[in-house]
């Protein structure tokens, strides 16, 4: 399980490289759909913004709740371990979804 502030920079970097992989691609490549090569870089922008907002989550339980510290925490580490691997799920899948439009906008 990564920190926070790991996941932050992995994604920032995630969504620079592709959006600097797009710009060098429709820069090279010819007949490559600027227009679309704008609506993707929107899309990589709003991803990135919708991520970084959903690494910071709260457990919505205390202490108190569980009858002792360690079933506290072992329940409070499974949660941010779900709720991590659902954000890499998501993520995963808007990256792919950016990636083939990225794919549609290069004409054979």
């Amino acid at each position: 399980m990564a920190s926070i502030r790991k996941t932050k920079k992995d994604i920032r970097y995630a969504c620079g490289d592709i959006a600097a992989e797009l710009l060098i691609a429709s820069h090279i490549i010819k007949g490559f759909d600027k227009e679309e090569s704008n609506k993707i870089i929107n899309d990589i922008a709003s991803l990135q913004i919708d991520a970084l907002s959903k690494c910071s989550f709260d457990y919505d339980k205390s202490l108190g709740d569980f009858e002792n510290g360690k079933e506290y925490r072992a329940a409070r580490h499974a949660y941010t371990v779900a709720a991590f691997r659902k954000l890499k799920e998501e993520m995963a899948t808007r990256m792919q979804e950016i990636v083939d439009k990225m794919n549609a906008a290069t004409k054979a």
